[in-house]
């Protein structure tokens, strides 16, 4: 501000002919330094509803009339026509070979003239906004940033609207219970304040369809609640090209799980997964947000004016579809409760069997273990709740022993393959170097029996051969009978090779012994011949509220600021996990392939406690999200001062038009009496 005052003050004078010197400089250059031209451009303001006292007394005012400003620029047209008519005295004519004749002259007058106009109009009005601006700053008392702008919002919310937006933070939990972790919606630029949105409870009575597989689909029988997001965003630069400002966060108490499902709205009762994952003892998720804004509706009409119909049909069928899955969606479901109904117990029966619970995830998750197995199968149910537990306390035991002993099996048999790998081995080395030192039938004048070596020996897995047996002849001499015995007791290694076997089980990587390894469990969803019967839904579409917000936003005359988003997550998340109760906890990044292992964890356990599709999932909840940005193409304080636009305006209306159409009310109703403001 001050620079520009400076300038103002010292340089712009009418009265002064070419008072910029960059423009000075090239009149001087070609010769039209002496051409005097008024400049009527003032960094001025002018009153347009002035009373008539106000002009009888104009010359004691300080802000110029109109009078005035005609004046300047009569004066301005009479200096330029009296420096033409002496460009026309004194320069040559048009017919002279000079190359700056008459006529080009005039023209690069013209031309100087007009650019030192553009350059004193930007000036003062870069003066006058640098004004104002400093005017605002001394009234409110700070430079406002888009975070005042947030602050604000909230606030007059609270106070304008029946039904004021909440913030985006759910604690879950069973009734009157204490909570199990959180889901939270956070921007991670400042303090981790959580997004405002509009929320309503949707669809009572109707189910949501989630496909684990092709022949799996779950029912999601929980909670379904509708959230609206009014996102703003100021300067040209889009939310898709910045850091990623908001994150999904995930929380989990300690001995607390449940199992968290990311994905779009495919339908009206439909959710497609995208990413899942098992969130337990006190791990806490990070997950980014993307967030893309599409083209508004007269952004869209006005590109596809000129394309033909066939090429129009294909642009708004794939606009739909844009529209549509822009709404995102995140499903919650309790493992606790859930468990509780897979296995037939009573409602809280799990609630203190810590290490049960994590039992049952273990055989779900890791080896896949039917529910069937492990479930209640008492003759009737008036049986105490501590009986019921017991029951299915030793189902898992004896699953737990079963799998022990398979371990301990798969472990003697990678010993006992080991060992025999060994002994061969050892064997094929001993006969080479039989051969490389070119004993073949006498061993220092001792014949041998030219049959493998491996037939002279006791072996320590399996019994020497005795009928057909080897017959050594004893050689001569003590010398000779000595270095023969010699070789036999090296060639007959038990105690050695019972040693190297033990070994090789517990470090199977050394050496070039072959390894032997219990296979991974792999994951699959067991298939099931169950059909979902296709239960109607009275209640809300979700996929038709982006929809019905794009012609609503048309209609209002707000379908250049207003865009639908697309809410996508990054493909890399971070997790904060505490490997066991003496250890701080650690951040891990979980990239691409550690997503997919984790969400084949997340859909063998839904799997399980679903009984592949069979069993709804009471203990559930979807919260769908429905977002807008409002976009400013400048800064806070570029929008008000250079644009004269009140934001706040803007933004009330906006806000006003997501809460009807999520609330599904008029506009009018959710604004609250004048009695109440």
């Amino acid at each position: 501000f001050e620079s520009l005052r400076s300038a103002i003050l010292s340089n712009h004078n009418p009265a002064v002919p070419s008072p910029d010197p960059v423009f000075t400089a090239m009149r001087q250059n070609f010769d039209f330094y002496d051409y005097s031209i008024f400049n009527p451009i003032l960094p001025l303001m002018e009153d347009d509803n002035q009373s008539a006292t106000a002009v009888e007394e104009r010359d004691s005012c300080k802000v110029l009339s109109k009078e005035d400003m005609t004046k300047l620029t009569n004066e301005h047209a009479r200096s330029l026509e009296e420096a033409l008519e002496n460009i026309a005295k004194s320069a040559p004519s048009d017919q002279s070979p000079n190359a700056f004749a008459c006529s080009e002259r005039m023209l690069m007058l013209l031309s100087f003239d007009m650019l030192e106009l553009m350059s004193s109009y930007s000036k003062s009005v870069s003066y006058i906004e640098s004004m104002m601006e400093s005017q605002l700053i001394s009234a409110i008392g700070k430079r406002l940033e888009s975070d005042d702008i947030d602050k604000f919002t909230t606030f007059h919310n609270a106070r304008l609207l029946q039904k004021a937006p909440n913030q985006f933070s759910h604690a879950i939990r069973q009734p009157e219970h204490y909570p199990v972790g959180l889901v939270s919606i956070e921007d991670n630029t400042g303090d981790r304040k959580c997004i405002q949105t509009h929320s309503r409870i949707v669809n009572v009575s109707s189910t949501v369809k989630l496909p684990l597989a092709a022949a799996t689909i779950l029912e999601l029988a929980g909670d379904q609640v509708l959230h609206g997001w009014m996102n703003q965003r100021f300067g040209t630069k889009t939310a898709s090209g910045r850091k990623y400002f908001f994150e999904l966060t995930a929380r989990a108490r300690q001995f607390s799980s449940f199992i968290l499902v990311i994905g779009t709205m495919n339908g009206p009762s439909t959710l497609e997964p995208k990413d899942s994952i098992i969130i337990q003892n006190k791990d806490e998720v990070l997950i980014p947000l993307l967030l893309e804004e599409l083209p508004t509706a007269k952004e869209f009409k006005d590109a596809i004016k000129s394309l033909s119909p066939e090429q129009q049909r294909f642009a708004k069928a794939y606009r739909s579809m844009q529209l549509e899955s822009s709404v995102f969606g995140i499903c919650v479901v309790q493992i606790k409760p859930q468990l509780e109904a897979l296995l037939s117990l009573p409602p809280n029966s799990l609630d203190k069997e810590m290490k049960l619970t994590q039992d049952l995830m273990e055989l779900f998750v890791e080896y896949q273990v039917p529910s069937d197995l492990l479930s209640y199968n008492g003759a009737t149910d008036d049986v105490a709740v501590e009986d019921k537990v017991s029951n299915v306390r030793e189902h898992v035991k004896s699953v737990m022993e079963v799998i022990e002993g398979e371990k301990e099996k798969h472990l003697k048999n990678a010993a006992l393959n080991t060992a025999m790998s060994i002994e061969k081995h050892i064997q094929q080395d001993l006969a080479h170097s039989e051969q490389r030192s070119g004993l073949h039938d006498v061993v220092n004048g001792a014949l041998i029996d030219p049959r493998p070596p491996t037939m002279f020996y006791k072996s320590a897995t399996a019994p020497a051969r005795r009928s057909g047996a080897a017959k050594l002849r004893a050689p001569s001499g003590g010398a000779q009978q000595e270095r023969f015995r010699s070789v036999q007791s090296s060639a007959a290694p038990v105690p050695r090779m019972a040693k190297m076997s033990a070994v090789a089980a517990a470090s199977p990587g050394r050496g070039t012994v072959s390894q032997v390894s219990q296979p991974a469990p792999q994951s699959y969803h067991g298939r099931t011949e169950h059909v979902l019967a296709d239960r109607s839904s009275t209640g809300v579409d979700f996929t038709l509220i982006p929809k019905t917000l794009d012609v609503a936003i048309e209609n209002n005359g707000e379908g250049s600021a207003l865009r639908s988003t697309i809410i996508k997550t990054r493909d890399t998340w971070t997790r904060h996990r505490q490997e066991n109760l003496l250890t701080a906890s650690k951040d891990e990044v979980l990239t691409t392939e550690d997503l997919k292992k984790e969400k084949h964890k997340a859909f063998d356990l839904l799997d399980a406690l679903s009984r592949s599709g069979s069993l709804p999932i009471q203990y559930s909840e979807l919260h769908v999200i429905v977002a807008l940005t409002h976009c400013f193409d400048k800064s806070v304080m570029e929008t008000v001062i250079c644009d004269n636009v009140n934001p706040i305006e803007k933004l009330e209306l906006s806000t006003l038009l997501l809460a009807s159409a999520i609330h599904g009310v008029p506009a009018r109703e959710l604004i609250k009496d004048d009695g109440e403001l």
